[in-house]
């Protein structure tokens, strides 16, 4: 299983913001791959929940570990599975 956190650096500082994070860490538990992605979100003028959520499905990820996740967001993962 793939689960993303979003990370302030690459020291993985959890980020507070989901939609405005600047990366995302992704940990494969199956392999103990793990990776750190840019948020193509993370400037965005709006929307960046939304555009955050699907970079996170782009990855791959199957689980999310975040302090904070909007409405909007949420509905895009859980439309996901």
């Amino acid at each position: 299983m793939k689960i993303a956190i979003p990370v302030n650096d690459d020291q993985l500082t959890i980020c507070p913001s989901f939609g405005r994070a600047p990366y995302f860490w992704v940990f494969d538990t199956q392999s103990g791959d793990k990776s750190v992605s840019e948020n193509p979100a993370a400037n965005s003028e709006g929307g960046a929940g939304i555009r955050a959520a699907q970079a996170v499905l782009d990855l791959g990820a199957e689980a999310l570990i975040t302090p904070r996740l909007g409405e909007n967001a949420a509905n895009v993962l859980k439309a996901a599975g």
